[in-house]
């Protein structure tokens, strides 16, 4: 009975995992219309093309790599032995879920696998919430290291003398949180930590936190990469504060909920913190050619994945 319960979990998983990836392609579709990109500016297509085909690259490597991250979490939450390929596969195909209204689409079709797996939706909402924390912790830890004085300046602009109450109140709002959290899930947390092994728990967190660097280090580069192609001069005093001030617009269109892939969000935070760097004009040009090869790379990603369990399947007949 069980088995004939579980066969129908897994039908319905994948006929719902079919159904996301055809709404999420619209949505893409519609994500790209949205953006009202100029094609008929760029003079220099082959230029324009080969630019973007790294930074697409770029892109579709870390979506890979934020996989690997969730696939070590896999690991370490179910204690078995599982297809790695066919978790990365599903980690990038749910991806483009997140183009969906409400942004939440990607963390259910991936659950939809876990389930599958025997792993307790409490345990993946677990490795969400760390996820999330985890990024957002990277983030502006890696912004202040780098460039701290842009950062405050910039919070400067948009809040005004008022910005230093404003960051400590963000501060203590944060730290108010994740404390509550942590005193009210204590016994939780305590429980899953010594399940797992504290040791392992620990180095599970690490690598993902170094992965996670990685990727928003990545992403921010790929804006500099377009500073430089559309006339920008890259140096120190205007890469690190370029990197910093996407990695933040990056994690909040991440965090906020209700906007699709973040679209909005992050480029009205991209304006607010680099106009000083860049130019308010061509910020807002980096920021919607990036916005346009972040989509298309999270699209080529999901080609892959599909690409490459077709494959596996053929090899497998």
């Amino acid at each position: 009975m069980k088995k004939i319960e579980m066969e129908q979990i897994k039908q319905i998983a994948k006929s719902a995992g079919k159904v996301i990836s055809l709404l999420s392609i619209l949505f893409i579709v519609y994500a790209v219309y949205k953006l009202g990109f100029d094609f008929s500016s760029i003079t220099n297509w082959p230029g324009f093309l080969a630019v973007s085909a790294v930074c697409v690259l770029i892109k579709s490597v870390t979506v890979f790599v934020m996989g690997l991250a969730w696939t070590d979490w896999l690991k370490l939450f179910s204690g078995k032995v599982f297809d790695k390929k066919a978790a990365l596969s599903a980690y990038v195909k749910a991806n483009i879920g997140k183009y969906l209204p409400g942004n939440v689409m990607h963390y259910i079709e991936r659950n939809l696998f876990a389930s599958n797996l025997g792993i307790s939706q409490k345990r993946m909402a677990a490795s969400t919430i760390i996820e999330m924390f985890g990024l957002a912790a990277i983030a502006f830890f890696m912004a202040m290291l780098f460039s701290l004085q842009y950062l405050l300046a910039a919070l400067e602009e948009i809040f005004g003398e008022s910005y230093q109450a404003v960051l400590m109140a963000a501060v203590v709002l944060a730290v108010a949180v994740g404390g509550c959290l942590l005193f009210l899930f204590r016994k939780k947390i305590g429980s899953l930590i010594q399940e797992c092994g504290a040791g392992n728990f620990a180095r599970t967190l690490v690598g993902a936190l170094l992965k996670y660097a990685v990727v928003l280090w990545a992403l921010g580069f790929i804006m500099v990469i377009l500073y430089w192609y559309m006339g920008g001069k890259p140096d120190w005093h205007s890469v690190t504060p370029i990197i910093s001030g996407f990695i933040i617009a990056w994690v909040l269109g991440f965090l906020i909920p209700g906007a699709s892939g973040g679209i909005g969000v992050r480029e009205l935070v991209s304006v607010a913190l680099l106009s000083a760097v860049t130019g308010r004009e061509l910020i807002l040009t980096l920021s919607v050619v990036h916005r346009l090869i972040t989509i298309i790379g999270d699209f080529v990603s999901y080609l892959v994945a599909i690409i490459w369990k077709r494959k596996e399947k053929t090899v497998r007949i």
